[in-house]
């Protein structure tokens, strides 16, 4: 049977048993593939090699993100190690999963981007990106055991290798993500439904409201259905639960009077939940003074784990005029996402104070498209109206909004 989660004990938040048994794990399915002789394909992902800045947690998560096509691959396996390596082991040649997965990883660290050139370009570029040699690593079994056999050894004798310290919540596991399912079968989910407000800064220094993003919260449902766990320490496992909200939220969209009298408003969704049932009843549902000012906000590393089925949602989406917006996007990732090439309408900016030393040139041509999210300080309203930033999310618009009335 396929396996398509890593197992929890490599997630940050790991303490060092539990990540010297996921190095165990891994070289138990090396000495398997030796002893029985069946061959296996092997990819790793030299994380370890990067410097400390270009490893932060949402370059992790991007990077399990880029690998998920080959989690899909047949009797596949992954571990992520101590080290902040990533292995995935799988039957079979997979080749266009291996293609969009080391494409991805090429996308994400290895810039620039190689300039692509001839006839076959696609709008989705990376998809013929390569990695450096350093950084993915292919390997077969068993005729070369002896290499990843030689990871894992020094893995588990190197004292000094990196682990996280341990949380206080659990990170969910299938059972308990079963539960929470079940559970949301049954809830009222309108309680939990938040919005939060996307407005535009006028010249007078005044904001106007745009448009509402309207999201159900992950922490408040957690909290009430399945106490002490934490949801987005198994990024796999808060993917499914992902999808299970969005077909909640789109059923609560979709409900009778819901949209009555409804301005513009945003949603987060899944790839893989603009082509569900449950988004074209919402699509039959919208009433036609919304057509067109409804927008669908997409995480870069779905986005990634499937740029095939991004493409065709995407593509389905613009035909019903939906506006669609790339979300997640901090200082460092803004180079690496082209919206021209990629397709996509909007795309929200997380502010940091990292983007103060970011140069004006990646900003240039979507300036007039970004939405600079956590706006909370007048810092950030400063700076992104000093570089021609017109649309924010965050508390310090909203203090802004309350003044002005």
């Amino acid at each position: 049977m396929t396996s398509t989660a890593v197992t929890q004990q490599s997630r940050p938040g790991m303490d060092h048993d539990l990540g010297r048994q996921e190095v165990l794990n891994l070289a138990a399915l090396v000495r398997e593939c030796v002893a029985s002789g069946i061959g296996r394909n092997v990819c790793i992902v030299h994380l370890s090699r990067l410097p400390a800045d270009r490893i932060r947690p949402h370059h992790l998560r991007l990077a399990r993100a880029a690998l998920e096509p080959l989690a899909n691959a047949d009797r596949a396996r992954v571990f992520e190690l101590p080290n902040r390596d990533i292995v995935a082991i799988w039957r079979g040649a997979a080749t266009t999963a291996v293609t969009t997965s080391r494409a991805a990883i090429a996308h994400l660290f290895d810039l620039p981007p190689k300039p692509i050139d001839g006839p076959d370009d696609t709008d989705f570029a990376c998809l013929t990106a390569e990695p450096s040699a350093e950084l993915w690593e292919e390997l077969s079994l068993p005729d070369q055991s002896a290499a990843l056999s030689g990871l894992t050894d020094m893995l588990l004798t190197d004292s000094q290798t990196p682990i996280a310290p341990s949380s206080a919540a659990s990170p969910l596991d299938t059972q308990t993500l079963a539960a929470l399912e079940a559970g949301l079968a049954q809830a009222d989910v309108a309680r939990f439904a938040r919005r939060r407000q996307i407005c535009q800064r006028l010249p007078d220094g005044s904001f106007r409201l745009r448009w509402e993003k309207r999201f159900l919260s992950v922490e408040e449902i957690t909290e009430s259905l399945v106490p002490h766990y934490a949801p987005q320490a198994d990024s796999w496992l808060f993917r499914r639960l992902t999808r299970t909200l969005d077909r909640r939220m789109l059923a609560l969209l979709a409900a009778p009077g819901e949209l009555e009298g409804a301005g513009p408003f945003a949603v987060n969704l899944n790839v893989a939940s603009i082509l569900s049932p449950e988004f074209l009843r919402l699509d039959e549902a919208l009433p036609k003074t919304l057509r067109g000012h409804v927008t669908i906000d997409l995480l870069a590393e779905d986005i990634l784990a499937d740029p095939a089925a991004f493409m065709f949602a995407r593509d389905f989406a613009q035909s019903r005029a939906y506006r669609l917006l790339l979300r997640g996007i901090t200082a460092d990732l803004l180079p690496v996402f082209d919206l021209g090439q990629i397709g996509l309408d909007l795309m929200q900016l997380r502010w940091s104070p990292n983007l103060t030393r970011l140069s004006r040139a990646p900003l240039a041509a979507v300036v007039d498209r970004i939405v600079l999210s956590h706006a909370d300080t007048s810092e950030a309203i400063a700076w992104g109206v000093s570089h021609g930033i017109s649309k924010f999310q965050g508390r310090q618009v909203i203090s802004a909004r309350g003044r002005a009335s």
